[in-house]
């Protein structure tokens, strides 16, 4: 990637409470999660002034937001939003989310913030992988 491109799935974070090696951690987590689900995934570190309408507006800023899944934390208020585009919304239900922010939500109140994204992310890409279809998938 050239310097000043974003990319659009890779870590955000204005306030940089992350290390680089953390940061690397994260964004090899979030192309796992890629691969493991089929769908974009994001993380956003930093300030949701507006809350969930702020992690809405990150969301949208995604390539295909449609078929992606945004994870957005704002350490200083310890807000978590989970923000899932209309195509993941099929295989990634509501109590999935929930799963996942209650994981991530341990993993804030112990201070550990990178633990807690990683725990976030990797569950939500299992949970929002296809189903498989008997006779039509390969044998693993």
């Amino acid at each position: 990637m050239v310097a000043g491109e974003r990319d659009p799935y890779a870590l955000e974070s204005s306030v940089s409470p992350i290390s680089a090696a953390q940061r690397a951690d994260l964004e090899r987590v979030v192309e796992h999660a890629r691969t493991v689900s089929g769908y974009g995934f994001g993380v956003y570190v930093g300030p949701l002034p507006s809350g969930r309408e702020s992690a809405v507006e990150q969301h949208s800023g995604l390539d295909d937001p449609a078929s992606a899944v945004l994870v957005a934390v704002d350490p200083s208020s310890r807000r978590i939003e989970i923000v899932t585009g209309t195509n993941v919304a099929v295989n990634l239900d509501d109590r999935s989310c929930e799963l996942a922010m209650l994981s991530m939500k341990s993993c804030l109140q112990a201070d550990d913030l990178v633990g807690g994204v990683r725990e976030g992310v990797i569950m939500l890409a299992e949970h929002a992988r296809h189903p498989r279809v008997l006779h039509l998938d390969e044998p693993a």
